[in-house]
């Protein structure tokens, strides 16, 4: 799509974070995050900071969440939006005249906006209303 900017929206900002308050186990446990509200549910990707080590979730309550590693005491989590971190969340395409974002290529012409194409901006020949005929 010549003229158009694409932008890609990636999953690399956390939906939860914190520090594991509990004995060493496959759960979090961190009391008033109220995981289970703020939009946590199994499958999606958790990372252990502390370690470096990464998995998933597995179940969750409103206080603890149980993923497929191991958290020890005062380790550090985050939880993202989507299954695996840094996956593609969104591209949107930008037109070149006015800046407006769309979500899909189609929706944009030789980077611009499908409903702001000038008749005539690329075939002089092309007259609109009350304009005379060439002859």
């Amino acid at each position: 799509m010549p003229g158009a900017v694409a932008e890609t929206y990636r999953d690399t900002d956390y939906l939860a974070t914190g520090t594991h308050k509990g004995s060493t186990g496959v759960t979090i446990n961190d009391a008033g995050k109220d995981f289970k509200s703020c939009g946590v549910y199994p499958g999606l990707a958790v990372k252990n900071i502390t370690d470096s080590t990464s998995g998933h979730v597995v179940s969750v309550t409103e206080d603890a969440v149980v993923t497929d590693i191991t958290f020890h005491n005062t380790d550090t989590y985050e939880i993202y939006m989507t299954t695996t971190y840094d996956s593609k969340k969104a591209t949107v395409w930008i037109d070149r005249r006015a800046g407006h974002k769309v979500t899909h290529p189609r929706e944009v012409k030789n980077g611009i906006l499908v409903d702001d194409v000038d008749l005539d901006e690329n075939d002089i020949n092309v007259w609109g209303p009350s304009q005379p005929e060439r002859g």
